[in-house]
């Protein structure tokens, strides 16, 4: 291999780093605010929302209501990379969504931690 190839995968692998390093961070970031900040609610999975792709992900779609009465229908942004829906239609989740922006939510697993 030449030094511009070498100096061109070099440069490659180190944006894909750059890249997964502010991913993690704006993800960290979002479930802090949350913890901090998002009011607690319970809601249920109306359907899946299935995409496809290199990679299979399914999604769920949740309703829930807010502390103020509004009923809110929202693709959660939690998916998992399998064609088999990880929240069933009709299965009942825990919440926290942003109260000026209750369309701003996650579902609250024991599994999703960040350290």
């Amino acid at each position: 291999m030449d030094s511009w190839t070498k100096l061109f995968i070099a440069a490659i692998l180190i944006m894909t780093v750059v890249l997964a390093v502010i991913t993690y961070l704006k993800a960290k970031r979002h479930y802090d605010r949350m913890q901090q900040h998002g009011l607690r609610a319970s809601g249920v999975v109306v359907r899946n929302k299935i995409s496809w792709g290199r990679t299979t992900t399914v999604r769920p779609i949740v309703r829930f209501v807010t502390q103020d009465g509004r009923t809110i229908e929202g693709l959660s942004t939690s998916g998992v990379a399998f064609a088999v829906p990880r929240y069933p239609e009709g299965a009942k989740v825990a919440l926290l969504y942003d109260p000026e922006n209750p369309h701003d939510f996650m579902l609250v697993s024991a599994d999703r931690r960040y350290l």
